[in-house]
């Protein structure tokens, strides 16, 4: 089915050719350089490290190009996982994710220009001291477009996930006792958390200076930064986990009544020292079932899945202990 594309999709969401690609990353990372060279400061922008901040804003929109359409291409293989497990036909199955999915071309435009007005204010409050015109120009553009980019993403994601709580509010037919087909929301969740962890690192690789292995509040916000990670990838699963926990107490409760009926048929019979026949195997076979039904997993991920993640935490101590190398070597 051909979804309604919003225009983050036209713009970021597309796969490109790699040679478009290493051009526009090519000119997006030497734009400051030539600004920089305008105002005849390069020996200032790079001996005095002032390249690492020029060079973030340019190196984040990348990164979310390069990103959105894995992103995509995810959301579209979450839906076709699923499919099969929709008890609709084509026609309504479509019509639900095509309403789902579109975003008014307005709201996405509000959400940039309010990121847009945001940069601008930070850097109006900031305590950037230029005193090259050029310089002054692209730090104000560049600073500018990162957040109303970043503000444009936040709300395309949040906006998207109305695809998930659409696909599990419809009438679906699968086993609790495999989760399998659901484990595709767990590798959903792992690439989103995998991409906020990403622009963690790029973040701390371009402004992390030695002085702040000693400051208090840079750990506390990179913490916060990391338990925000992990919330992510929890609430990103959590209408998959409702719905697998409500199918689970569903298929639970007439076991659990079926064998308490029964031991209580087993007690009166041998109360009354009658033969229990076969209730004795009824009971364990029940038993049995409903041990598999309590050891039914109701979150969408594996262990592979939650490793990954564990491992990936850690990746941005990595990209400080990488710097303090660099600057080593490279002071």
């Amino acid at each position: 089915m051909d979804r309604p594309t919003s225009l983050f999709d036209r713009v970021f969401g597309q796969p490109r050719p790699v040679w478009v690609m290493v051009i526009v990353s090519l000119s997006f990372l030497l734009l400051p350089i030539a600004f920089i060279y305008l105002d005849g400061a390069l020996d200032e922008f790079f001996n005095q490290g002032r390249w690492r901040v020029f060079l973030l804003p340019p190196t984040i929109i990348l990164y979310i190009w390069i990103i959105s359409p894995l992103m995509t291409r995810m959301g579209t293989i979450v839906i076709e996982s699923l499919r099969p497990l929709v008890l609709l036909d084509d026609e309504d199955f479509d019509s639900q994710i095509s309403k789902a999915s579109s975003i008014n071309p307005s709201h996405e435009w509000a959400a940039f220009i309010i990121g847009v007005t945001l940069g601008i204010l930070s850097i109006l409050i900031g305590d950037i001291d230029l005193n090259a015109p050029w310089s002054l120009v692209y730090w104000l553009i560049s600073i500018s477009l990162m957040y109303g980019v970043l503000s444009w993403v936040i709300f395309v994601s949040i906006t998207s996930t109305r695809i998930n709580a659409t696909l599990h509010r419809l009438p679906m037919q699968f086993d609790i006792l495999d989760s399998t087909p659901f484990e595709v929301i767990g590798r959903q969740s792992l690439l989103l958390a995998l991409a906020f962890i990403g622009g963690i690192t790029i973040s701390l690789l371009f402004t992390f200076q030695n002085a702040n292995l000693s400051s208090p509040e840079f750990w506390l916000v990179n913490i916060l930064f990391v338990l925000f990670v992990i919330l992510i990838f929890f609430l990103s699963m959590r209408p998959t986990h409702k719905l697998l926990l409500a199918e689970k107490k569903r298929r639970l409760k007439p076991v659990q009544k079926h064998i308490n009926q029964a031991c209580q048929d087993l007690f009166q019979r041998l109360e009354q020292d009658q033969d229990a026949g076969g209730l004795s195997r009824e009971i364990n076979s029940l038993e049995i079932y409903e041990k598999r039904l309590l050891a039914a997993r109701t979150w969408p991920y594996n262990t592979t899945i939650l490793r990954t993640l564990l491992f990936s935490v850690l990746i941005p101590l990595g990209s400080i202990l990488v710097r303090l190398v660099i600057d080593i070597f490279f002071p």
